[in-house]
């Protein structure tokens, strides 16, 4: 019976080694993945592009006609992103993205901005349209840097050098 009890504890002991290894296996494997991309309808989609201070960008294609705040309400819906939001409809403001909020409230602050088709804003989240075809960029910067996120908008991966 002794010897029953070491034989099923040696099994269970390599049974949570080979669990261990495989976990250790996908958490190192995920780390070195590329940024986040999700396809929710295809590339038809508007193209969706967050660029979080701390972490690989986070970029999705996202079908859908209405205003950045409806995409960015899609984008959570379907778990690629998370946000809060200040106000409703026209009046809505984007403050956090992913947790990542407001640095502060004096001029050298980072604040969430956005460039549509390469170009800045000039109209809030619950205004701003866009349709299939689109690109959407979110970059996390002070109030003096914020044309770099539409200036660079075309080559992304120029900006983050």
């Amino acid at each position: 019976m002794t010897a029953n009890r070491k034989t099923i504890a040696r099994r269970v002991n390599m049974m949570k080694q080979i669990a261990l290894t495989i976990i250790l296996a996908t958490a190192i494997v995920a780390c070195g993945q590329e940024p986040q991309k999700s396809e929710i309808t295809g590339a038809d989609g508007v193209s969706l592009r967050v660029e979080l201070p701390d972490a690989a960008p986070i970029e999705a294609s996202v079908k859908i006609e209405g205003t950045v705040l409806d995409l960015m309400q899609k984008a959570s819906d379907e778990n690629l992103l998370t946000f809060k939001k200040e106000g409703d409809g026209e009046k809505a403001l984007i403050t956090t993205i992913q947790g990542v909020a407001p640095s502060s409230d004096d001029a050298k602050g980072k604040y969430w901005i956005y460039a549509v088709n390469g170009k800045m804003a000039n109209l809030g989240v619950g205004s701003m349209k866009v349709k299939n075809g689109d690109s959407v960029r979110w970059c996390y910067l002070t109030y003096e840097n914020r044309k770099s996120c539409g200036e660079s908008a075309a080559n992304p991966e120029e900006a983050a050098e």
